[in-house]
């Protein structure tokens, strides 16, 4: 999928693919972004980005058969996003989504790169066999975000304190057709 991001600090806007990520997606995130996440949190102790399984869930995206599939947003050649997901029973999952570092400081960079994953997750729920909607664990520090967009806390809480959102059918809908206007292609 291919949809309009928009570089706030050129005041232009790009345009960001989604795709599946491959081997070199795994050693730019731990090159790059984690040390860039760990700088954040030592100089900002309200940054609360947890790393989840990282590790895990993406290189066993990578192995066929594995109940995850992780893809990448890339805006000219460069690492934007990460998404990994997974499906069981038609019941799909967020098990990690997180735009670059560089995208959190006073005035990012990159715009809609997660709303962006968003929308690709909702259409890839719906090609898998399900209705749109799903699951999420979220960072403290976005769960206003996944309350604007029409998400629900379920009342659950994983290992490490976070909180459980979901996207009912309903809401999923809506928001496929309001993200609508920046799809390139899909």
């Amino acid at each position: 999928m291919i949809f309009q991001s928009y570089d706030a600090r050129k005041k232009i806007n790009c345009e960001t693919d989604i795709r599946n990520a491959e081997m070199q997606t795994i050693h730019i995130f731990v090159q790059t972004w984690v040390p860039d996440y760990l700088v954040r949190i030592l100089k900002d102790p309200n940054f609360s980005y947890e790393l989840f399984e990282w590790n895990k869930i993406i290189k066993l995206s990578m192995v066929v058969g594995s109940p995850f599939r992780c893809y990448q947003a890339l805006t000219n050649s460069q690492l934007d996003g990460l998404l990994c997901l997974s499906l069981e029973s038609h019941k799909l999952k967020i098990e990690f989504i997180a735009t670059a570092p560089w995208n959190y400081y006073t005035v990012g960079k990159m715009r809609r790169i997660g709303s962006g994953m968003i929308y690709f997750a909702i259409k890839r729920g719906i090609y898998a066999g399900g209705k749109g909607d799903f699951y999420l664990n979220a960072l403290p520090d976005a769960e206003n975000f996944y309350q604007k967009i029409g998400m629900v806390k379920t009342g659950q809480i994983n290992q490490v304190n976070l909180n459980e959102y979901y996207m009912p059918v309903k809401e999923a809908s809506s928001y496929l057709k309001t993200f609508k206007k920046y799809v390139i292609q899909e």
